[in-house]
């Protein structure tokens, strides 16, 4: 990639919680940026948990296509030498399953790399994979760093520890008076505030390793978030807790009804009796975001 020139990269999955930090942090730091959404209308609207509206100043381009409909990326690679990927399913909808979204949508994106003038694709999938790898999220995930492996594109394969969209979800749910945790809660990670992590994704795409495992600067459990949620809106603690061997119970009664569901679900459950801690290169601390998040700081 020539360095004197500017570089182009494709922003996917510019409408989630990390690409639209992802969106801003390539612009800021030089890239020319164009991002692919299926909706420009919600490029534009802030999204949860702080994730930023993406202003025209924000991007360079955008084009509207359909990731998981390779007829409607025609086009989409053009004048483009770098990829960055945070495309996968993070809350259930449209019946979409993993397998179709987290990697036939990604896979979609190698194939179009072919031929093309793209030189580093970046892409976020999990950490401890190792530890959950039964699950058809993990299972999506890794045949993607699979088949970037084998495409020959020089890439980074970026491994969060856990994102501050779902501290801000626990918020969220001690405001109502009580905070649901499966299993004993004492599993241990370090989730990374979205603009932290998107910062780390651009440090990628210049970078020559081919692993970026990242983290933010506090080791905590779910009881430790539970309990500082609860002390941020001046409640008193009650957890609902879920034992493991009902909450398993459910995920496959969830699945019966509906597969996409209960593979959600399963992920849910299975994720919080495991630890996630990654060296931390974040640097926002939870108590700070979430002081922002209820005097209704946008940019929190």
């Amino acid at each position: 990639m020539d360095r004197q020139e500017p570089r182009r990269v494709l922003v996917a999955g510019s409408t989630g919680y990390l690409g639209k930090f992802a969106v801003r942090a390539f612009k800021q730091r030089g890239y020319w940026v164009r991002a692919l959404t299926r909706s420009e209308s919600r490029l534009r609207e802030r999204g949860p948990f702080t994730a930023p509206a993406i202003t025209e100043g924000d991007v360079d381009d955008v084009f509207v296509g359909e990731v998981t409909q390779p007829e409607t990326l025609v086009g989409a690679l053009e004048g483009i030498d770098c990829v960055f990927s945070s495309v996968g399913i993070s809350r259930q909808r449209d019946n979409l399953t993993f397998e179709q979204v987290d990697y036939q949508a990604n896979r979609n994106l190698i194939d179009l790399c072919a031929g093309s003038t793209v030189k580093k694709f970046v892409y976020v999938s999990m950490l401890g994979e190792d530890q959950i790898a039964d699950l058809a999220i993990t299972r999506a995930h890794e045949r993607v760093v699979s088949d970037l492996a084998e495409s020959g594109i020089d890439h980074t394969i970026v491994r969060p520890s856990g994102y501050f969209s779902d501290m801000g979800a626990v918020l969220g749910m001690a405001k109502r008076g009580f905070v649901l945790i499966v299993g004993s809660g004492e599993n241990r990670f370090n989730p990374i505030h979205g603009r932290d992590l998107a910062e780390a994704c651009v440090d990628a795409m210049g970078s020559e390793g081919r692993l970026l495992e990242a983290g933010g600067p506090e080791v905590l459990t779910q009881r430790d978030v539970a309990i500082l949620a609860f002390d941020m809106v001046g409640k008193p603690v009650r957890l609902w807790t879920v034992p493991l061997w009902l909450a398993r119970g459910l995920t496959r009664g969830i699945g019966m009804l509906n597969t996409q569901l209960g593979d959600l679900a399963e992920f849910i459950v299975t994720a919080g009796e495991v630890d996630a801690v990654a060296p931390p290169v974040g640097t926002t601390a939870l108590r700070g975001y979430f002081e922002r998040l209820l005097a209704g700081d946008p940019d929190a």
